[in-house]
């Protein structure tokens, strides 16, 4: 969590020159506590204490952001990239990560009418992408 903080800490004062400053925090569905609390979500069983706990952080932090930021041009999101055929997960995911990182670019390059403070997951939510905290 403290790499987080401090890459985007770094980067702050270059973001605020941008005219379309954009923070993307690359996040996991395993990080919702709302998902997780839910005995029909498809990965409900699967509970990583540490891995789950570093997510729901980083979701946290991306709230703070866009509050701090709410009054700016700053889009700030989570995105779950989905379940990505990785060397981390010994290559299960089904996911390529092509498209991992095309649902990342996405919010990305959202224009300045776009979401901010939002978690997306397209894997979970195909229709709009939107997932709970």
């Amino acid at each position: 969590m403290y790499g987080a903080v401090r890459v985007t800490q770094a980067f702050i004062d270059l973001l605020k020159e941008s005219s379309a400053p954009r923070i993307v925090n690359v996040s996991s569905s395993q990080g919702s506590i709302t998902l997780h609390s839910d005995p029909t979500y498809k990965y409900y069983d699967y509970k990583g204490a540490v891995y789950l706990s570093f997510k729901s952080a980083l979701n946290m932090y991306t709230v703070v952001l866009a509050y701090e930021f709410k009054n700016s041009p700053f889009k700030i999101n989570a995105v779950c990239p989905g379940f990505t055929k990785t060397d981390f997960n010994g290559h299960r995911g089904p996911g390529t990560v092509k498209d991992a990182g095309k649902r990342i670019v996405k919010y990305a390059l959202i224009d300045n009418d776009g979401p901010t403070g939002k978690f997306f997951s397209e894997e979970n939510n195909p229709e709009t992408g939107a997932i709970p905290w």
